[in-house]
């Protein structure tokens, strides 16, 4: 049984990873390995070739998982639908416009990766993936999702950052089983209460977006890990509901750039947190109950307007790395500087300090203390 495969990149895949044997005939290749080995093929990894056609898909017959990402790949075939066993398809750094209807046929699908690409919609029929446990549809220009999405009822994994959403429907929050949702870099100026439905949720990226407040029933996801919120001039959350404290399994807490004056003393309940990003906000000052997130490793507090520091700061046995470049409003202290004096040299003392943070208090901190 002879095979042939008019992609040149595609043959120069399969010798160099497979170590499968051509022969050329003219412009066209021509497989000389027997049937049995095509078909008995599970796994076909072709990355950065680059590869554009793809006509050979259905070939291969019995894969289980194909990885085509980083190719010059603009359309899919529709015999695509044939790769009845596939489990796991990967199609990143493409320029793939839209899906042939044909690949919900793949109801064995677990993964589908399609980050970078150009698609603007996802059809109705994704709900026939019916096995979907991972889809990345980052970086990509999606405005809206299809209600039809919440059928996923095995999704635990999705990517949406990178794209164009307003809004997300409320069905998505029937996805009970989902664990990762990254939503950052659109356009969301509100969340739907419904939220709190997504009870085995452990990451929630919101970054860059437009949202200026947070449901209180964010705060009932008490199984969450990690929450981002960061990004310069979009997010515009002011204050955090004192019910944060419900978050008892979160370990990173990123609310960089946004409009935060000040923290709720409840967010010193988060025992298990282990980074805490509050970079470029308006934060005066850090609350003595910080000496109970005794398990922080990571703090960081630069572009605030601290106006000093608490002593309790110095109970973080763990804390590893602290970051406080541009961290104080200097001119309206109102902490004794030589109290400030001391906790910042012994933290420059027990902890590891950036670079630029060692730089800003020595130039700038340390030289305004000692005149005071």
């Amino acid at each position: 049984m002879k095979y042939i495969f008019k992609d040149k990149k595609f043959v120069e895949c399969l010798e160099n990873e497979y170590k499968l044997e051509f022969k050329k005939i003219n412009e066209w290749r021509k497989i000389i390995s027997p049937k049995d080995i095509i078909e008995n093929v599970k796994k076909i990894e072709c990355k950065f070739y680059p590869i554009k056609d793809v006509s050979w898909i259905s070939t291969f017959k019995n894969l289980e998982i194909l990885d085509l990402s980083h190719n010059q790949i603009k359309e899919l075939p529709k015999e695509i639908g044939n790769l009845e066993n596939l489990k796991e398809l990967y199609l990143w750094w493409n320029q793939l416009q839209e899906l042939p209807k044909e690949i919900w046929n793949l109801t064995k699908l677990e993964v589908l990766g399609l980050r970078q690409n150009q698609i603007k919609r996802l059809p109705k029929e994704i709900w026939k993936l019916e096995n979907l446990e991972e889809l990345v549809l980052s970086d990509n220009q999606i405005k809206e999702l299809p209600k039809e999405i919440w059928n996923l009822e095995k999704l635990k994994i999705l990517w949406l950052d990178w794209n164009q959403l307003q809004y997300l429907p409320k069905e998505i929050w029937n996805l009970k089983n989902l664990k990762n949702l990254w939503l950052g870099l659109n356009i969301i100026k509100k969340l739907p209460k419904e939220i709190w439905n997504l009870k085995n949720l452990e990451i929630l990226n919101l970054s860059d977006n437009q949202i200026k407040e947070l449901p209180k029933e964010i705060w009932n996801l008490k199984k969450l890990k990690e929450l981002w919120l960061w990004w310069i001039l979009w997010n515009q959350i002011k204050e955090l509901p004192k019910e944060i404290w419900n978050l008892t399994n979160l370990k990173i807490l990123y609310l960089w750039q946004n409009q935060i004056e000040k923290l709720p003393k409840e967010i010193w309940n988060l025992t298990k947190l282990e980074l805490l990003g509050l970079s470029d906000n308006k934060i005066k000052e850090l609350p003595k109950e910080i000496e109970n997130l005794k398990n922080l490793k990571y703090l960081v507090l630069t572009w605030n307007q601290l106006q000093g520091l608490p002593k309790e700061i110095l109970k973080l046995k763990n804390l590893k790395k602290i970051q406080l470049e541009n961290a104080f409003d200097l001119d309206n202290l109102k902490q004794d500087p030589k109290e400030l004096f001391i906790i910042l040299k012994q933290l420059e003392e027990n902890y590891k300090l950036g670079i630029r943070s060692k730089e800003y208090l020595k130039e700038k901190v340390y030289p305004f203390l000692e005149k005071k």
